[in-house]
């Protein structure tokens, strides 16, 4: 997408920043609640792509109520975890015009969404490590919140990357990522092999201490970031944008579209997250990248690309 639309999306949400909740297996009431309408027979979802999330123990609760055979959006709306983590969802955008570093579908600018910690954890942090400026667990030239950006920081856990179009109902999700996470485990295979360097880290504490950190942040946040992550990015995409058609690469299309040629990402964020969500492949690039020149050359060369969708127009022919 181009700058300017970035820019004008980020001006219209209250100052950019939205509290966001969340709880093991969230995403499941939302995705729910936005395809069943009003209402729907659970007979009916039970014979839908949709049919996995029944099974979460958070929808069994709700279904194990509902003496009519029916699961209701308002049911879904007031489902609660009882263990929920914080989270501070930002906005920012990313593009140099290098589309090769960028690691973009097509040339222009992302939409980014930083899902960043709460004070909950930044307080916690800064007294347990006394982290520097420039520390380990995040890299300055990424996506992430920085440090006199805003009148509130907090650091940043992970993002989505996000290309949109209005006139066609459809974004993509280029890219979720977390480095902190990702860090955080190297860090702590280094101290169990002896070979952390403080001097390295940006941290001023001791062994003991880092490794306790490392240890209770990959525990609290290792298991639900990337649910976390997606779960805000559909939800922002849908309810703030007002999209319905979301696609999300599958490993080897995306790494051949955005030219990734080193490190590729982890494969689950786009093979086994996805279909968690109930995301469908196609074979069918999404109609604005189509539109795209080189897209459609780099396409012909390819002999054709996989892609993850979710549609969440409704209630309609999916379910009944």
């Amino acid at each position: 997408m181009d700058i300017n639309t970035a820019k004008e999306v980020i001006a219209c949400l209250p100052e950019g920043k939205t509290v966001f909740n969340y709880y093991k297996d969230r995403y499941a009431a939302f995705i729910l609640s936005q395809v069943i309408g009003e209402e729907c027979a659970i007979a009916d979802l039970k014979q839908s792509a949709f049919s996995g999330l029944l099974n979460k123990s958070v929808i069994k609760d709700i279904v194990s109520k509902s003496g009519n055979g029916k699961l209701q959006h308002e049911q879904l709306e007031m489902a609660w975890g009882k263990t929920t983590e914080p989270f501070l969802l930002t906005l920012d955008t990313w593009g140099h015009k290098d589309r090769d570093w960028d690691q973009v579908s097509r040339n222009g600018y992302n939409l980014v969404l930083q899902l960043n910690f709460s004070n909950k954890h930044d307080a916690m942090f800064r007294k347990q490590l006394k982290p520097e400026t420039h520390h380990s667990f995040k890299y300055w030239d990424h996506p992430v919140m920085k440090q006199g950006e805003r009148a509130l920081f907090r650091e940043t856990l992970a993002w989505a990357r996000i290309d949109f179009d209005f006139k066609t109902n459809e974004a993509l999700i280029e890219e979720l990522q977390t480095d902190w996470l990702r860090i955080a485990r190297c860090l702590l295979r280094q101290i169990d092999l002896g070979r952390t360097q403080f001097r390295e880290t940006g941290f001023n504490t001791t062994t003991d201490k880092l490794k306790t950190y490392l240890q209770n942040v990959l525990l609290s946040y290792g298991k639900i970031w990337d649910e976390a992550m997606l779960m805000a990015t559909i939800q922002f995409i849908h309810l703030e944008l007002g999209i319905d058609n979301i696609f999300l690469h599958t490993p080897e299309s995306g790494a051949a579209v955005k030219k990734i040629k080193d490190r590729l990402p982890p494969r689950s964020l786009y093979s086994s997250l996805p279909k968690k969500f109930c995301f469908s492949q196609t074979d069918k690039a999404p109609e604005f990248l189509c539109k795209n020149r080189a897209f459609r050359k780099l396409e012909k060369k390819l002999g054709g690309t996989r892609w993850n969708i979710i549609n969440l127009g409704g209630n309609d022919a999916r379910i009944h």
